[in-house]
């Protein structure tokens, strides 16, 4: 792996993007057997053990063949992962970017990238009501338990410009994360606890516009 990262900096070849903005859908899966484990003894569904999280992604060039940015995986728009009684566990991770590539045959590029990142997981309940039966209303609540984890994401891939300012790409990677049992709500305590590794390969489709 050090190898490939390494290579492309040896090329002199310019880069077709100075910044470039990256919008696109991953495939990554997760093993949450102990957490699945304490949601059951809560009388909760389980949740699946697949992650389809939205991937933004900004990058800038600081040198001709290496590009650095911010890069955000999150399922908080579209949770896949979802148990009994409107529970949901969005996943969101973040963090920095290196990425080396070279292009050939004009329009393809091989990327080769590597991020250090922080992720953070919400199981919760945005659709509870709390009741006053003095004044008879009802208002909406939210319970949530979070928990949080560092990681590190690798992956290569291609990228195939459609236009000058426009190009789709491809990539497959692994994410090495986990989040252990520590499970903390806003009380302090709670009966949710397990790990779920996110250990796994990962697999991305992407949208790239750039200047």
């Amino acid at each position: 792996m050090a190898l490939l990262l390494a290579a492309p900096l040896v090329s002199t070849l310019s880069a077709q993007y100075k910044v470039s903005y990256r919008l696109g859908l991953g495939l990554g899966f997760t093993d949450p057997k102990q957490f699945n484990e304490s949601l059951s003894a809560q009388e909760l569904g389980t949740i699946g053990s697949m992650w389809f999280p939205l991937n933004y992604d900004l990058s800038v060039n600081i040198y001709p063949s290496l590009r650095v940015g911010y890069k955000k995986l999150s399922t908080r728009l579209i949770t896949y992962n979802r148990s009994s009684g409107d529970y949901i566990l969005p996943i969101v991770f973040r963090g920095i970017t290196a990425e080396s590539y070279f292009t050939f045959r004009n329009r393809l590029e091989a990327i080769f990238g590597i991020s250090p990142m922080f992720g953070s997981a919400a199981f919760m309940n945005k659709k509870l009501t709390a009741s006053d039966e003095t004044l008879g209303v009802e208002s909406s609540t939210t319970a949530e338990v979070t928990n949080s984890a560092f990681g590190f994401l690798s992956w290569v891939g291609v990228r195939f410009y459609l236009l000058p300012f426009l190009s789709v790409e491809g990539s497959s990677g692994y994410l090495y994360s986990k989040f252990d049992e520590s499970w903390k709500s806003a009380s302090g305590s709670t009966p949710i606890s397990g790990q779920i590794k996110m250990s796994k390969p990962f697999l991305r489709v992407a949208a790239v516009a750039g200047w």
